[in-house]
């Protein structure tokens, strides 16, 4: 069995037979990169010894400099380090280039090395929502997806830190004098994020941000103080949060996807379930949902002295006098769409005057471009509304009883307007 070493030697050549062209010799320049830089090399035959590392690709273009793919997926087999081929090129003469590389690569390699962390993550994640796409509607994946995020905030701030130090423990191999001038000047691209650099004063200054300590090594402890900050500048500053929620709500989709199908080999008419997510509680506002899902931080009208619906105002009650008209929305509607994205639409619908449902044309109701079309009698006129834009059903069922309860505020103002507006009888002279 060959050593780390030798399956390195190996990747390498394979690397450089696959890129080299009459011109360049991007895998040459990545062998001399990893040769020079001894972090980095250590942690690629840490990940190859653990079994993490099977092969090195190349990337077209400038962007991104680099990546570790952890798992096979429809977009390229796992255990890859990727790396762009015209960085690599440039590297050979360009100095900032190539510590560029050294930064991205051992933070992208730090996955490699805790590349099981990322495996854990995904399938506890995974095994969640198969658990709760099995149970009633709604399911509601607010506690897992901030988890989720903690994790992967976790993950990402230990291999920033990684990368940090990859660089920091080469500018101090070629002079061990250096300063944080030195490693800010080694990469700015990358260093401005963590050492701020002052030009107002002479000669200009080099410190840590806020709240970050840097040692006489010029590298990063891992404290829960410089975790943090690193977290705060890197992680939450380059729009993590939004992107690893987006990549779990990916998996929760899923395995809801799976679980529906199958439940339907029984059942073949059974509806979607409401898939709900907090972003109010995630500090996610404004995000863009995939479709099934619901923001249930959206604005509530409140129902009762706790804030929720009577029983009776579900519109799939059968004692509700909106049930008919759901029902009947209900069937013309694909299953995959949620019950509370059908009332929602039917709310919407009566909005605009198509308050029951012997004024809607039940044969240009169903789901198309991504939302559901009602069509009315009068020719021309429909709604559409987006199912990712629904509320909770809660809320439809509050909004739907709201709009059929008059509110005595409004019936006092619409009174008191009509008695102004009625001509009164002149007083009598005495």
């Amino acid at each position: 069995m060959p050593t780390p070493e030798q399956t390195l030697d190996q990747m390498l050549k394979d690397f450089e037979a696959a890129h080299k062209t009459a011109t360049d010799n991007p895998g040459k320049n990545f062998r001399d990169l990893i040769e020079n830089t001894p972090q980095l090399k250590a942690d690629v035959l840490e990940s190859i010894r653990k079994g993490n590392l099977d092969k090195f690709e190349g990337i077209a273009g400038t962007q991104p400099l680099g990546y570790y793919r952890a798992e096979t997926d429809p977009s390229g087999p796992g255990k890859t380090l990727a790396v762009s081929l015209d960085q690599l090129n440039d590297s050979a003469t360009k100095t900032q280039t190539a510590n560029s590389i050294r930064f991205t690569l051992g933070h992208e390699i730090q996955h490699g090395v805790n590349r099981q962390d990322i495996i854990d993550q995904d399938k506890l994640l995974r095994d969640q929502a198969k658990a709760t796409a099995k149970t009633p509607s709604p399911h509601d994946y607010t506690d897992e997806l901030k988890a989720y995020n903690t994790t992967s905030r976790k993950v990402e701030t230990t291999a920033e830190i990684a990368g940090f130090n990859t660089l920091a423990s080469y500018v101090k191999s070629k002079n061990p004098g250096a300063t944080l001038k030195d490693l800010y000047d080694a990469s700015p691209d990358d260093m401005k994020m963590y050492i701020k650099e002052d030009l107002t004063k002479s000669p200009p200054t080099y410190a840590a941000r806020p709240g970050l300590t840097i040692g006489a090594d010029l590298k990063i402890a891992s404290t829960p103080a410089n975790v943090e900050a690193i977290g705060k500048m890197f992680y939450d500053a380059n729009g993590y949060p939004r992107n690893e929620t987006n990549r779990a709500l990916g998996m929760i989709r899923e395995e809801e996807v799976k679980a529906l199908l199958d439940a339907r080999k029984t059942h073949p008419t059974q509806a979607a379930p409401e898939i709900r997510v907090d972003l109010k509680e995630l500090k996610l506002q404004g995000m863009p949902l995939p479709g099934g899902f619901t923001d249930s931080s959206r604005p509530r009208v409140q129902g009762g002295p706790d804030g929720a619906a009577p029983a009776n105002a579900d519109p799939r009650q059968a004692g509700n006098p909106d049930h008919a008209y759901f029902n009947a929305l209900r069937g013309k509607v694909d299953a995959s769409v949620p019950d509370n994205a059908v009332a929602h639409a039917m709310l919407l619908a009566k909005k605009e005057g198509l308050n029951d449902l012997s004024k809607v044309n039940l044969d240009e109701v169903g789901l198309a471009h991504g939302k559901i079309w009602i069509g009315g009698n009068t020719p021309g006129f429909r709604v559409g509304a987006d199912p990712a834009q629904a509320p909770p059903m809660e809320q439809v069922s509050r909004d739907l009883q709201a709009q059929r309860t008059p509110d005595p505020a409004r019936e006092q103002a619409r009174t008191q307007s009509q008695a102004q507006e009625t001509p009164q009888p002149h007083a009598m002279a005495r």
